[in-house]
């Protein structure tokens, strides 16, 4: 059960820090990042949107190759130069994720809006090339380190608190970094020196106590990354809350029955050869005790006071070790239902926990998550059997312009009705999800090229004559792209697929086009 809440929550961390990380590699691909003026005004409005998207967005800016915050929500920082920092550097190379700091000039212009202090932030950054391929601008994001306490509440089960349950992550340098101030918390808890990711085993944490302690790795935000994370989700529970009362039971019980024995012995010792026979059917008797039998006569024959007094207290204590034995039995039963029940429960958990994040809200359609599983599972059938499959990648056509002039729920109603049309187009080996605010990736499995291309021109063309109130008609462009054999991962065709809905966009929209 730790483990699996180790890797569940590791599951959470990684998937909710590449979701910022795509947003804001997907916002600086947009055409207006593209190819308007920095000092355009339009930018102000695009960051506020990304910023208002998720609740623990600090600060969004965009900042020129010099360092200089042109455009930054709520104007925080503007005019500043950030050229020293490790995100501006760093991301002139490629999207990046940086590990989690303090930001003091941030902080100082959060400090009356955000109560813990001190404040401390995740980075996400990425590159802004123009339509040439020249860097022209970095597209920088601040996220709250809250949402890490938000997200570990979530997956936390409810009687966590009562059986001593923490959950901690791991930096690099074996630093606690969740909970804050971990020096302040009972035991002062310290990461164990020696520990392996993905096992489990009994370690101490700085005190004389020992934990049941498991391990889980942080999937990296950011593939082939050069400045790796190395987070690590561990989880640890008392040794002492994990050991079961039955094992004291098992142990009283052993100790009656010893002791019983050592009696037994004495007894036959001092009493010698007058007393042996009673004795020894004694010691039977007492032999069926410790064997588990219920239903035993203590009827011997005794020739003294003291011998009739045995009996009796043995017939007694084994009316008391039957009765002890029950309620170790009930007891047993009692714990079992409820390690099932917890178990059932933590399993319907992380079922419902995984259609989540799996689902996109809006569309009812695949997430980008389980977009990349079906992507790795098509191109491993691939390589078994060596039979090609088909990408797709789509994009609605001037949809910022639709939400300018409509607003954003009509937005959302374009999106539910190109998603409908998409499912209504395919097949039901065919899989469809939504990747992006309006891009769309469709797997066509075992389809040559030729099929391929007719079954986006089916889809494009459903959609152009459907009408969407009050839009009315809308079009979008098309990309297709095969997977072979030959490629180096599932990716290749996907960028291929890419390539193409952007050779779409150039020559003109509403098409379909391939490379």
């Amino acid at each position: 059960m730790l483990r699996t809440l180790a890797k569940g929550t590791a599951t959470v961390l990684a998937k909710n820090m590449r979701e910022r990380r795509r947003e804001v590699e997907l916002l600086a691909q947009t055409p207006l990042f593209v190819r308007a003026p920095l000092d355009s005004k339009d930018f102000d409005a695009s960051l506020g949107r990304l910023h208002q998207s998720y609740a623990y967005y600090s600060w969004i800016g965009l900042v020129d190759i010099h360092g200089q915050v042109l455009h930054a929500t709520n104007n925080n920082l503007v005019g500043e130069n950030v050229s020293s920092r490790p995100w501006f550097q760093h991301s002139q190379q490629g999207t990046y994720v940086g590990d989690l700091h303090e930001a003091a000039l941030l902080a100082g212009l959060l400090r009356n809006k955000i109560h813990e202090w001190p404040i401390r932030f995740i980075d996400f950054a990425a590159p802004v090339y123009d339509q040439k391929g020249q860097l022209r601008a970095v597209l920088g994001a601040h996220a709250h380190w809250r949402w890490t306490s938000d997200a570990i509440n979530e997956v936390m089960p409810d009687d966590a608190r009562q059986r001593k349950i923490e959950i901690f992550i791991v930096n690099s340098n074996n630093e606690i970094i969740y909970p804050d101030h971990p020096e302040k918390l009972p035991g002062s808890p310290v990461v164990p020196k020696k520990y392996k990711t993905d096992d489990s085993g009994f370690h101490e944490w700085g005190s004389n106590e020992y934990y049941l302690t498991t391990v889980a790795a942080v999937s990296e935000p950011v593939a082939d990354n050069k400045w790796p994370l190395n987070w690590k989700v561990m989880v640890r529970q008392p040794r002492d809350q994990v050991l079961s009362e039955v094992n004291k039971l098992q142990r009283i019980v052993t100790l009656i029955v010893a002791a019983a024995a050592v009696v037994f012995i004495f007894l036959a010792w001092m009493l010698g050869d007058y007393i042996s026979r009673p004795i020894i059917q004694l010691s039977k008797l007492a032999k069926k005790v410790s064997d588990g039998g219920e239903k035993i006569l203590f009827n011997v024959s005794a020739n003294s006071k003291e011998l009739k007094e045995l009996n009796s207290a043995m017939e007694d204590m084994a009316a008391t070790l039957l009765a002890r034995k029950h309620a170790l039995e009930d007891a047993n039963k009692d714990l079992q239902s409820t390690v099932a029940e917890r178990t059932a429960e933590l399993e319907a958990a992380n079922q419902e926990l995984s259609q989540l994040a799996r689902r996109d809200a809006l569309t009812g359609l695949s997430n980008r998550l389980a977009a990349n599983e079906r992507l790795l599972h098509e191109f491993h059938r691939m390589m078994r059997n060596q039979e090609q499959y088909a990408v797709l990648m789509m994009d609605i056509d001037f949809f910022k312009k639709v939400n300018d002039t409509y607003g954003h729920a009509t937005g959302d109603a374009v999106l539910t009705h190109v998603a409908n049309q998409i499912q209504t187009s395919l097949r039901k080996t065919d899989f469809a999800g939504r990747v992006g605010g309006e891009e769309f990736l469709i797997i066509l499995p075992k389809t040559n090229l030729e099929n391929a291309i007719s079954i986006a021109e089916k889809i494009r063309q459903n959609i152009k004559t459907s009408h969407v109130d009050p839009v009315g008609h809308i079009s979008v462009s098309i990309g297709v792209a095969m997977a072979a054999p030959a490629q180096e991962s599932a990716q290749t065709a996907v960028d291929q697929a890419d390539k193409g809905l952007y050779a779409a966009k150039q020559a003109g929209r509403d098409r379909v086009a391939s490379v």
